[in-house]
């Protein structure tokens, strides 16, 4: 009798397992579903604004007159250019830093100094993007206006953006400066 009712509760026991495994495992298989269409949404609804061809995205977003997009493609040539040249000083100053970082005995001196040079760049570069927002923002009328904010704002949350390896989906993000 012992044995019979032992055998019984086994199999409810199994029973039970078998029973939460099976919507634990639904559960996972159901968010993760959620989580790839979000993902999916989310990428749809991403405004990216292409680096070449910059004042026809701005024309098409803004519908902007023959006259603005004049005034556009001038201010963008000349932010191309002075952020350019400052993106290619980064770079320099980065390899410089790593190079030092790599030696033996590294001059925490240089470093210092190299650390300052890039944030003194970042600063030029940032004051660059200002200048050129600014300067769209005078030609546009206030509906414009209100689109340019939201480009701006899409662009800026999205460069801004570092991932970091080996942390798992999601986890890998933070906030630079």
């Amino acid at each position: 009798m012992a044995t019979k009712n032992t055998y019984r509760i086994l199999i409810w026991v199994i029973v039970i397992l078998v029973a939460t495994n099976l919507s634990m495992g639904l559960s996972f298989w159901f968010h993760k579903h959620q989580d790839n269409k979000m993902a999916e949404k989310a990428a749809e609804e991403h405004v990216q604004m292409p680096s070449e061809q910059r004042t026809r995205f701005f024309r098409d977003q803004l519908n902007l007159s023959i006259d603005q997009v004049d005034v556009f493609r001038t201010l963008n040539r000349k932010y191309n250019q002075n952020a350019r040249q400052i993106s290619n000083k980064l770079e320099r100053l980065r390899v410089e830093m790593v190079d030092e970082l790599d030696k033996e005995d590294p001059s925490e001196e240089l470093l210092d100094s190299i650390a300052t040079e890039i944030g003194d760049l970042h600063k030029e570069l940032k004051k660059e993007t200002i200048e050129y927002y600014l300067g769209m923002k005078k030609e546009c009328d206030s509906a414009q206006q209100e689109k340019l904010k939201e480009i701006f704002l899409t662009v800026s949350k999205t460069k801004e953006d570092v991932s970091l390896p080996g942390r798992g989906r999601g986890y890998g993000k933070r906030r630079t400066e």
